[in-house]
């Protein structure tokens, strides 16, 4: 490899990383010696553990060789000529020589019985017979092994004890028992010897679960006490095993490491209480090698990481903000300086600038050519909007009269519903026809028609509240709409408008010309509906114009027949199921000779209008 290559790979960044993940690994390997203590801490508690099981099997051993020992001692006693003989005299004085009294040990009594469970004697100093504390099954005694009476007391503050019994068998005399009691004390003087950990203690029970020694005499050994009282659930002594290391909280409310032992032959258990923190203290030093080891290690992470942040950190972040205020919109920022470095970030720099002059130049190109278009588009935006203007207002309004046309009307008829069933307020049509219109256009011309609609118009305009509405619903026919009106209100209005329509005279041209209007009037009924309802008010128009025109009909509503609230029936439930149809299309009007009528003449509406009267006077001719 050249000196050339060696050189440039010392330079990148892609070496600098390598050697993050040398000190990665020694970050690694530090864990591992963490994990290693982890596990060091459970051998350690393991090893306390068997350590005291240990023990407490060599303590249980003593115990167990103890009460053999006294039980081998009592069966060769037994077999003893002076004890065998049962004579009181002779078996007295053997039982309390020195080479026998020095067997036992104070407060421990042995007492010979004949066969008939009779006393004979026994080892008192005193020559006065004592009685057995404990009272004993003769029966269950044989000559070969020891027979052996569950743990008792003789006081409340006495060292327990138990009965050793041994059979007495001689051919040439009769049978007899011999009886020795076995104070706890004998294993008392020992336990001490044996030391679990610095501040443990021992404590003995039996397969009652009655403490048998502790450590603290006065208190737990003036009186029965069960070993639940140290902080034991409820447990059976016979059956109870501790199989792996676990803690116990006891009275003193400290955590203890348990070990257990139970000797089902002698009825005899132990349990070892080692504290919690002698095993923390065991465990400590390992721990403070860990914590030492990890402090090193992460004193080299940070010196590490140190080299980090000045060779990438902070260059990376000179970039970093260089590139946000850019993103920003200050494009005058100046240029990345990373000083003469030559790796990756260096070359990263330096064509980042590059680009950086090139952004500037093609921005202002493209602000130039954004001004342009921006100029142009509102120039187009507000042409849209006036034309937009335009063409609502065309949808909306009649082009000749300048009053709403009959899809305005229709929208706010329905808006006027909604308001009607909330307030509960009646309002009315009004249906208007000019009369005699067809003969205006026959004998005037359309001009003159055209001026005439203007004329109606404006004047009915005139005439009405600033929330009435009035709209050019068809050829020469205009429709009210008057809110919180009743039919009588509605009449009166009609009324005013056929009166001063019939005051007027439109000129035009050199004629002067008189105009008439015939009006039909009904109340909307929320049973029929809008389109029926105006039916109703055409009705009564037609009804006007049979009468001899100018003049205004009311529709009343009992003219309504059942026929008519079934028609509007029908409709109104196929205009419900129809619940996306733009409002204001649900009330078109399904007047035949408005809608449907085919257009003659030239197109315009006074062809229309002259259409109607055609067929209206076709009607009255047939």
């Amino acid at each position: 490899m050249s000196t050339t290559t060696i050189s440039s790979f010392s330079r990148s960044i892609v070496f600098k990383v390598l050697i993050v993940l040398i000190f990665s690994m020694t970050l690694v390997v530090t864990g591992s010696i963490l994990i290693f203590t982890s596990k060091q801490t459970n051998l350690m508690l393991e090893w306390s553990f068997n350590n005291n099981e240990s023990m407490l099997s060599q303590i249980g051993y003593m115990a167990s060789s103890e009460m053999k020992q006294f039980g081998d001692r009592l069966t060769l006693l037994s077999k003893t000529s002076e004890i065998q003989s049962l004579d009181p005299n002779t078996a007295a004085s053997y039982l309390k020589s020195y080479s026998i009294s020095s067997l036992f040990i104070s407060g421990e009594t042995v007492t010979l019985y004949n066969r008939e469970n009779s006393f004979i004697c026994d080892n008192s100093m005193v020559g006065i017979p004592t009685e057995s504390p404990y009272p004993i099954d003769f029966s269950r005694i044989t000559p070969h092994r020891p027979y052996l009476t569950p743990w008792f007391r003789e006081a409340t503050d006495a060292p327990p004890k138990r009965l050793f019994g041994i059979s007495i068998m001689n051919r040439s005399n009769s049978s007899g028992y011999l009886i020795a009691s076995f104070s706890l004390r004998r294993l008392w003087t020992n336990f001490p010897n044996y030391k679990i950990g610095r501040n443990g203690f021992l404590v003995a029970i039996n397969g009652q679960g009655e403490i048998l020694y502790h450590p603290d005499l006065k208190r737990w050994l003036t009186d029965t006490h069960k070993i639940n009282e140290l902080g034991f659930t409820e447990i059976d002594p016979r059956n109870y095993d501790v199989k792996k290391a676990q803690f116990q909280k006891l009275y003193d409310n400290e955590q203890y490491l348990v070990n257990y032992y139970f000797d089902s032959n002698t009825d005899f258990g132990l349990f070892a209480f080692q504290p919690k923190s002698e095993i923390d203290d065991l465990i400590s030093s390992a721990t403070q090698a860990s914590l030492a080891i990890l402090a090193i290690s992460i004193f080299i992470i940070l010196i590490v990481a140190a080299w980090m942040f000045y060779m990438l950190g902070l260059p990376l972040n000179r970039i970093t903000k260089h590139i946000r205020k850019i993103t920003d919109g200050d494009l005058d920022v100046e240029d990345i300086d990373v000083g003469n470095r030559k790796d990756e970030l260096g070359q990263l720099s330096k064509a980042f600038n590059t680009m950086h002059d090139t952004i500037k130049r093609q921005i202002k190109e493209l602000n130039a050519h954004r001004d342009i278009l921006e100029q142009e588009v509102k120039e187009r935006t507000k042409d849209l909007e006036e034309v937009n203007k335009k063409l609502e207002l065309i949808s909306k309004t009649d082009e000749l009269t300048g009053l709403p046309n009959r899809r305005e009307m229709n929208e706010t008829i329905a808006n006027e519903m909604g308001r009607s069933s909330r307030t509960h307020k009646p309002f009315c049509f009004i249906f208007i026809d000019i009369d005699h219109f067809k003969n205006i256009n026959d004998t005037y011309g359309h001009a003159c028609g055209d001026v005439i609609l203007k004329s109606v118009a404006q004047t009915i305009r005139g005439l009405l509240r600033k929330y009435d509405v009035f709209a050019r619903y068809g050829g020469e026919e205009f429709l009210t709409l008057l809110p919180e009106t009743d039919l009588e209100g509605a009449a009166v209005v009609a009324e005013r408008f056929r009166k001063q329509i019939e005051k007027m005279t439109v000129r035009y041209a050199d004629f002067t010309i008189k105009i008439t209007i015939t009006l039909g009037v009904a109340k909307f009924d929320d049973r029929l509906g809008a389109d029926r309802s105006i039916q109703m008010a055409d009705k009564a128009l037609y009804q006007g114009k049979e009468g001899g025109r100018n003049r205004v009909i009311v529709w009343k509503p009992e003219w309504v027949t059942e026929a008519d609230y079934e028609a509007a029936a029908i409709e109104l439930a196929a205009l419900k199921k129809n619940a996306e149809v733009p409002k204001g299309q649900n009330f078109e009007l399904s007047i035949d000779y408005l809608d449907d009528e085919p257009k003659k003449g030239n197109g315009t509406i006074n062809d229309v209008v002259e259409d109607e009267e055609s067929a209206e006077s076709e009607d009255k001719q047939g």
